[in-house]
């Protein structure tokens, strides 16, 4: 499959040009979500005009935010498949809004396909993409250079959005739906607030007050060992220990160790004194809650 390679900010700018004299353009991303290496990144940004298929490279040190963010304010539509997670890893990393987005997913789901892209493809275009999904989905998308396999699965979740978007609104159309699905596209397209990482911890809702206030600091103790090392958090500490931790608050070293059998001989001696600073400050700000 034949692609434009867009890795620094005047190729980036050329091609803005083309896509200013597009209706639409279809677009996705491929990111890192704490799978290789700690934190969230954008590791590719899929683009397909109706002619020609682009691959924007942001991991390319030519490459510079004022440029990305040259692109998702571009005014041209951008039609996308389920946009929401896209559209927060690019605030959560640029803090960036990515304007003009067309969410063919919405309409989708107003007609009643719950699926993934390839489902809603194989339904409505009968399209069925042999490329293997599993593998492709835990590749690391940061390596470079990326394999042609990868860039060939990458691309292939924009090669049929166009026609799957015209596929959607004729039928969105043919069943009077265009007022609700346009109150479901602002929805969708609006930019969410970014809750507290630790808020997604294991059980968090059924959590009380106090031991919220552990779950947060043994979370922030388990970061800060995953930030200095670069690698997922849960290769620090899995992540049943937050809560089990929270509950139990271990009031001596030996309690704690006990705890954190499974913690690799690499990262024990560095978490075990973050834990127990951050539990004492866990006490401390229990105490005053009291």
């Amino acid at each position: 499959m034949d692609y434009v390679y867009l890795d620094s900010d005047e190729k980036i700018e050329k091609a803005l040009v083309v896509f200013s004299g597009k209706k639409r353009i279809a677009v996705d991303f491929e990111g890192e979500f704490n799978l290789h290496i700690y934190g969230e990144h954008l590791c590719l940004v899929q683009i397909y005009d109706g002619t020609d298929f682009y691959i924007i490279d942001p991991r390319s040190s030519d490459v510079s935010v004022k440029a990305l963010e040259h692109f998702f304010s571009l005014p041209v539509e951008k039609v996308w498949f389920d946009c929401q997670s896209d559209s927060a890893l690019v605030n959560k990393v640029y803090g960036l809004k990515i304007c003009n987005v067309f969410d063919v997913r919405v309409l989708a789901k107003m007609l009643g396909y719950s699926g993934n892209l390839k489902a809603v493809e194989s339904e409505f275009l009968s399209i069925d993409n042999e490329i293997p999904k599993k593998k492709n989905q835990q590749a690391n998308w940061l390596k470079r250079p990326l394999p042609e396999e990868q860039i060939a699965y990458a691309l292939e979740d924009v090669h049929y959005l166009l026609e799957l978007q015209d596929v959607l609104v004729a039928a969105v159309k043919a069943k009077g739906l265009e007022k609700a699905v346009g109150h479901a596209m602002h929805k969708a397209t609006a930019v969410k607030k970014i809750d507290p990482p630790w808020t997604k911890t294991s059980g968090w809702k059924r959590m009380d007050a106090v031991e919220k206030i552990y779950a947060r600091h043994i979370w922030i103790a388990r970061d800060r060992i995953a930030r200095r090392f670069n690698v997922p958090a849960s290769w620090v500490m899995e992540k049943h220990l937050i809560p089990a931790l929270a509950q139990s608050r271990p009031r001596s070293e030996a309690e704690l160790v006990k705890h954190l059998s499974s913690v690799s001989d690499r990262f024990i001696r560095f978490l075990l004194p973050a834990l127990k600073e951050e539990l004492k400050k866990a006490d401390e700000e229990a105490a005053r809650k009291l």
